[in-house]
């Protein structure tokens, strides 16, 4: 990932980041998409994954990895995962800077998930399969005769390889 220019002067040059409300509020007039953002305005527009974003000197920025610098003076080597899975809730205490795998476990089951539990799938013959990627590789965790006791396997693996990463539904 190339590291933004943007140095953290100009970011609090431009922008207050309040870290109990994940907002960033405007400290300069700008002139946005033909309208005023006026001094004090909330910063930042949603994009269609419901991740906001925010533009600085004819540029746009996650407001998550914004939030990082802001707090950190340093650009996120990594991912940022949002802790409750709220895309536009960029409270300091919601971020955490995470792996791609880590990321990825701290996500909900699948919406065509039609066992009911993350990890879970049927196999052809009845049985139930736990099954977890773990960097870019997908591990077999073993059939079972239950949805439930596969989950319960799946469970364990995903505490063992991700820890507090771990979305434990």
């Amino acid at each position: 990932m190339k590291k933004p220019t943007l140095t953290i002067e100009r970011l609090k040059q431009a922008y207050l980041y309040m870290p109990e409300t994940g907002e960033f509020l405007r400290l300069q007039e700008t002139n946005s998409f033909g309208g005023k953002a006026k001094v004090g305005s909330v910063a930042g527009a949603r994009n269609a994954n419901g991740y906001l974003r925010i533009g600085i000197d004819r540029k746009l920025y996650w407001a998550h990895r914004l939030a990082w610098f802001y707090m950190t003076g340093e650009w996120p080597k990594r991912d940022i995962d949002h802790i409750d899975l709220d895309k536009s809730n960029n409270r300091w205490s919601n971020l955490r800077e995470a792996t791609k795998s880590q990321n990825q476990a701290n996500t909900q089951k699948r919406s065509d998930n039609t066992s009911g539990f993350k990890g879970v799938c049927k196999t052809a013959s009845g049985t139930w399969q736990a099954v977890i990627w773990v960097k870019k590789q997908k591990l077999c965790l073993g059939t079972f005769p239950t949805a439930q006791e596969a989950f319960a396997v799946y469970q364990t693996a995903a505490e063992e390889y991700f820890g507090k990463y771990h979305r434990k539904s």
